[in-house]
């Protein structure tokens, strides 16, 4: 779901783990950012960008209606949207779009309101994950100030569920050892029994390059698993800056939960690079295999490298008119340096995913991403890349 967007540019809440303070707390907006001062869409421009009045980047994924992401930096259904409305406008707008949406969303008020659950009755093509992280509620007020209980959380999915929409889908999201891990297993249990039919997982990644604008939430964090959690990614993770658990620690867990998720009943999917090949199709957002959604992306390369043993570009690049923009011109996409534009300033967006494709040692490759578990062995008639499964780097079996 490459078309993502936020109703507004801050959030109510106040959860220590927040990665978006890392994009918004910089540059001149910070200081509105930190002191709360939030703006919202302009419903108007929204309605001609889905109305396909106004042509933008998105207007041919828009057109072939394509699921979008709506909850990427903010909470859509947070304390702005009960004072200003302006998600309320917009539900009203794709509901007679009939548009395909996967919402994220910690807040559970709404779902006591019969102006939003009227527009959610019924509407199958509407998804929506919940975001839990653990089932301890003395452990989540320290590390999700200002949300909802977690039992409040599980009751919102109960409610949802009886709306016959499109889904409900558990968001452990972020994974913390030590906040999560104790917990998960109960928290899974639950939410398949209020109606949950999926769930995503992410373990938490830790910011180092922003650990100034972190201290105190790294701190409160340290402060509830009872260790220094700087220490312990420094130690446990590979790489500097952008911290991530390497897959060894990762392992034990994603194990656990994708054998008790099937045994309730509930669809598995890790967002994380790592052990994504264990989702139960492409859409590490829990989303069923029938949504519509971008195949033209290595997740879905994954999933087929899985099932057959190997995998060609041309398996996905067929599904990619809608990345035929400029790369240069990307609207939300980290383009970089002056020297990084230069490179790429003649490709569009699928020629930029091929060129990826088929340079390995980029670190945004398919061999780098999954760490190994695609590897390169040789070159189609096409002259790229032909990726074939791993076994060794990975307790999925090929063929699942």
């Amino acid at each position: 779901m490459p078309l993502t967007f936020d109703t507004y540019d801050n959030c109510s809440f106040g959860c220590v783990y927040c990665f978006s303070q890392y994009r918004r707390g910089i540059g001149s907006g910070k200081e509105d950012y930190f002191a709360k001062q939030v703006r919202s869409v302009n419903p108007q421009r929204v309605r001609d960008i889905f109305t396909l009045k106004k042509e933008s980047q998105f207007s041919e994924y828009i057109r072939q209606r394509r699921t979008i992401q709506w909850g990427g930096l903010s909470d859509q259904f947070d304390g702005y949207e009960r004072k200003h409305g302006v998600t309320l406008e917009l539900l009203k707008l794709f509901k007679e779009l009939d548009y395909p949406i996967s919402f994220s969303t910690k807040s559970t008020w709404w779902l006591q309101d019969k102006r939003y659950t009227d527009l959610f009755k019924g509407q199958k093509n509407w998804n929506c994950k919940f975001s839990i992280i653990t089932a301890d509620p003395e452990m989540a007020a320290k590390i999700e100030k200002g949300v909802a209980t977690p039992q409040e959380r599980i009751d919102a999915i109960r409610r949802f569920s009886e709306l016959d929409a499109g889904g409900a889908t558990l968001r452990l999201r972020p994974f913390i050892i030590g906040v999560s891990s104790k917990t998960y297993k109960t928290l899974i249990r639950e939410a398949a029994a209020a109606g949950a039919t999926a769930m995503t997982t992410e373990f938490f990644c830790l910011e180092r390059r922003s650990v100034n604008i972190a201290r105190d939430n790294y701190k409160a964090i340290s402060d509830a698993i009872g260790h220094d959690i700087v220490d312990f990614y420094v130690r446990n993770s590979a790489g500097s800056g952008y911290l991530r658990l390497k897959r060894a620690i990762k392992e034990p867990y994603v194990r656990k939960m994708r054998d008790l998720c099937h045994e309730v009943g509930m669809r598995f999917y890790v967002s994380d690079a790592h052990f994504k090949e264990a989702c139960d199709n492409a859409c590490c957002c829990g989303l069923p295999d029938d949504w519509k959604i971008s195949r033209c992306q290595f997740s879905e390369a994954l999933q087929l490298c899985r099932r057959n043993g190997r995998v060609t570009f041309s398996e996905i690049g067929g599904d990619a008119d809608f990345l035929e923009f400029p790369w240069v011109a990307a609207e939300g996409f980290n383009t970089g340096s002056v020297e990084r534009r230069a490179k790429f300033a003649g490709m569009t967006m699928r020629d930029y995913l091929r060129w990826l494709w088929n340079n390995p040692k980029a670190g945004q490759s398919p061999y780098a991403m999954f760490e190994g578990v695609m590897l390169p062995d040789g070159l189609d008639e096409h002259g790229d890349v032909i990726y074939r499964w791993n076994q060794s780097r990975t307790f999925v079996e090929g063929g699942e």
